[in-house]
């Protein structure tokens, strides 16, 4: 029998273009209002709300009510929020609006 042949060891770089990863979801979508398309809620009348911890460096909050959810820092108030779930806002201007002339 003859001499076992082993494959060569000389490498060379080759180029090749990575795909990046693909994109999560984006936090500011989870910040927007989701209860703009409803009607206004009375404050006098009883509302059940689902509060669920989300976790996050800003820890998150998932609010549930009204057959729809948002998520919130920590950092925002009750009264902004609870202000969000019963539609108080109304429709958001565009911030070029509220600047003064």
């Amino acid at each position: 029998m003859g001499e076992q042949t082993f494959p060569s060891t000389t490498w060379q770089w080759k180029q090749v273009k990575m795909k990046p990863p693909p994109a999560g979801q984006n936090a500011v979508g989870a910040q927007r209002p989701r209860w703009h398309g409803l009607a206004r809620w009375p404050r006098t009348r009883n509302l059940t709300l689902t509060v669920k911890y989300r976790g996050g460096a800003e820890s998150w909050w998932l609010i549930t009510s009204r057959g729809r959810s948002g998520a919130f820092p920590g950092s925002a108030a009750i009264e902004d929020v609870m202000a969000q779930v019963l539609n108080e806002y109304g429709p958001r201007l565009p911030r070029e609006d509220l600047r003064a002339d």
